[in-house]
């Protein structure tokens, strides 16, 4: 639960799923249960329609496909399907059914299309891309069943991809959907974000994590690598015409943060907080407008070792305003707008901005 603060904006929360699945970064057969409990809700000054649903029939909530509509994923008998549900009528729609188990699904941020990934096999995955109202746009396969995608949020039309193999190794894809063509390019980790429609930022980490990285630009197009002066980093993000860096800084503990927008830049720190032995830096969320929804730690310290505050936040150029706290980190996803979030494990609790 947030402790509401009324610094900048009025926080309401009403519990949407309450669910005992496992997180959704375990295994998909860990968060199954035969368990025959129907969800619990409880009613909110916003008038949300709460969702029923069987506990056995949940997978994971994958995010708003528009300010009032959420998508999520539910298992049945004959396979799994890919729901459209509406918060505040209570309308549900299928938009896609699948035979095979659905391993990701991402909704890109233009809203008007749907990624799916299904496995058949261990050794083969097929990628969809659907259109908003269900429709299958573009498919195609990769020989792994374990691939990493990150979506261009500029433009719907480029996927990369990092293809595992059982003894760790990669290789790594552009795929480009208007020309429904797979390119194959060299990177040192299989790990990016996207910068231009030409280029992906990448950081090329020591041999200790803690230390941080330093960035590079990779030209998929010319298959090279540019190394670039910011050192120390360990997180980078960018949309449209924005873009931010995390860097460490050793001497005081903090993390250290820069919003850029052309000439414009924004810089703060925190604490900083680790977890599993590397620093940990929760996901930002970009909004439309190019400002940002993210969660900031209050306290230095492991984030896996029992009570850990952050801070909610929205963040433009103009400054970091505080929306709430929370007593633990949990995992938070916002309309494009940020007028709603969901946050928990499974995107169980709604939070109305």
């Amino acid at each position: 639960m947030i402790r509401v603060k009324k610094v900048i904006y009025l926080v309401t929360i009403t519990v949407f799923f309450l669910v005992a699945c496992q997180q959704h970064s375990h295994s998909k057969e860990n968060s199954k249960t035969n368990t025959k409990k129907t969800i619990a809700t409880i009613d909110s000054s916003l008038n949300i329609v709460p969702y029923h649903l069987m506990e056995d029939h949940f997978y994971r909530v994958v995010g708003f496909s528009s300010e009032v509509e959420v998508l999520l994923i539910e298992q049945q008998p004959e396979g799994e399907q890919l729901v459209q549900y509406n918060l505040l009528t209570g309308k549900k729609k299928t938009l896609y059914f699948s035979k095979d188990d659905i391993i990701q699904a991402f909704i890109h941020p233009s809203m008007k299309q749907i990624l799916l990934q299904t496995a058949t096999n261990e050794k083969r995955a097929t990628v969809m891309i659907l259109s908003n109202t269900g429709e299958l746009l573009h498919k195609f396969q990769v020989k792994s069943s374990e691939i990493s995608i990150v979506w261009n949020p500029s433009n719907a039309n480029l996927l990369a991809l990092a293809a595992f193999s059982d003894d760790f190794s990669y290789k790594s894809y552009i795929y480009e959907s208007n020309k429904e063509k797979l390119h194959r390019f060299q990177s040192a980790n299989p790990f990016w974000t996207w910068l231009t429609d030409d280029s992906l930022w990448m950081n090329r980490m020591s041999n200790n994590p803690l230390n941080g990285g330093t960035l590079s630009i990779i030209d998929w197009k010319k298959n090279q690598e540019i190394p670039q002066s910011e050192h120390k980093v360990i997180y980078m993000s960018s949309f449209k015409q924005s873009k931010i860096i995390v860097t460490m800084d050793f001497k005081h503990e903090e993390f250290q943060y820069v919003l850029q927008k052309g000439k414009q830049k924004k810089m703060w720190k925190t604490p900083a907080v680790s977890s599993f032995s590397q620093w940990f830096v929760p996901e930002i969320q970009w909004l439309e407008d190019q400002s940002m929804m993210t969660l900031l730690p209050m306290k230095n310290g492991i984030v896996d070792d029992g009570e850990h505050p952050f801070q909610l936040v929205h963040v433009t150029l103009k400054g970091v305003q505080n929306i709430g706290q929370f007593k633990n980190y949990e995992p938070i996803t916002c309309s494009s707008k940020g007028i709603v979030c969901l946050s928990g494990n499974n995107y169980e609790t709604l939070i109305s901005t």
